[in-house]
């Protein structure tokens, strides 16, 4: 009998490691590889029209990028970005949830209008939104006349066009935080609510005591993957701002893009990108540490 306990589990053990090993392969592939190609192109002179002409420079790219202004304004702009972001995407995606967890009937209608944006080309979405926000000709501006109010800059503005590009990437992202959100509410047991329903508890007194603390894991993890995800601001700028206006949009991603495409400095490039690598590890780890117990 144990032996025969022995070899299932062998071939279970064999059968797990059969599906996870695709998966690490790839992260391996295209995650942990390009990260070590970018370390040891980082330490070079590395022009990218002519890698053959590299010359190994030690940690020269890393004592420029910490003195380089351009850096601290890039890092800047990305963290006051995410401050924007990172609150509208997570409070839009509970609230959705909350409206929708019900399974009324046609819910699964507005579930799938408001997942759509998510699955809409990046791309595509910008295009759209650099239409709505156009200072002249743009729909958001038609509005804003139609009831007598004043045209915005939006776009062409140094202290809305950040703001602006936050209010554009919460709606393409919500829907996906409010899936994460869902999930977490489909799994609260009923009979709580109608405990505390039956004890004199309100609808606020209901969402406070018992829904808020029984989301804590799901909305650890809708925390951290939206803060990650808005600290990586590059699609865009590319597309809508290009860094403007006055580089009032410069993000981290798009220096980097900058540096090492346009201006073919790649080992500068690889040296800002392994320092902004560092600095979403630490900052990840440290929300994990200080929500962790909170979220147990």
């Amino acid at each position: 009998m144990s032996m025969k306990t022995s070899r299932l589990r062998r071939e279970e053990a064999l059968a797990g490691w059969g599906f996870v090993l695709p998966a690490f392969a790839l992260i391996v592939l295209f995650g942990f590889v390009p990260v070590m190609l970018a370390g040891w192109v980082s330490l070079y002179d590395f022009p990218l029209v002519n890698p053959a002409r590299r010359q190994f420079i030690g940690l020269a790219n890393y004592v420029q990028a910490l003195s380089d202004p351009t850096v601290r304004r890039a890092l800047l702009n990305t963290i006051y970005y995410a401050i924007w972001q990172m609150p509208m995407q997570t409070g839009l995606g509970l609230l959705l949830a909350l409206l929708i967890v019900k399974p009324t009937h046609g819910i699964g209608i507005f579930r799938a209008g408001f997942y759509l944006p998510v699955v809409i080309s990046m791309v595509v979405a910008s295009v759209v939104w650099r239409i709505l926000l156009d200072q002249q000709n743009g729909l958001i501006n038609s509005a804003l006349a139609t009831v007598h109010l004043p045209m915005q800059p939006f776009l062409n503005s140094t202290g809305q066009a950040l703001p602006s590009l936050a209010v554009m990437l919460s709606w393409k992202w919500m829907g996906a935080s409010m899936l994460i959100f869902l999930a977490g509410l489909n799994s609260i047991p009923p009979d709580y609510h109608e405990a505390a329903q039956i004890d004199g508890a309100n609808t606020l007194q209901r969402f406070w005591h018992i829904t808020l603390p029984l989301l804590r894991r799901p909305g650890l993890y809708v925390l951290v993957t939206n803060t990650i995800s808005s600290l990586k601001l590059f699609t865009p700028v590319y597309v809508i701002t290009n860094g403007g206006p006055q580089e009032s949009t410069l993000s981290m991603i798009f220096y980097i893009f900058r540096e090492g495409f346009t201006y073919s400095r790649m080992g500068y490039a690889s040296s800002i990108a392994v320092l902004f690598a560092l600095f979403l590890l630490t900052l990840a780890i440290a929300q994990l540490r200080l929500m962790r117990t909170e979220a147990e």
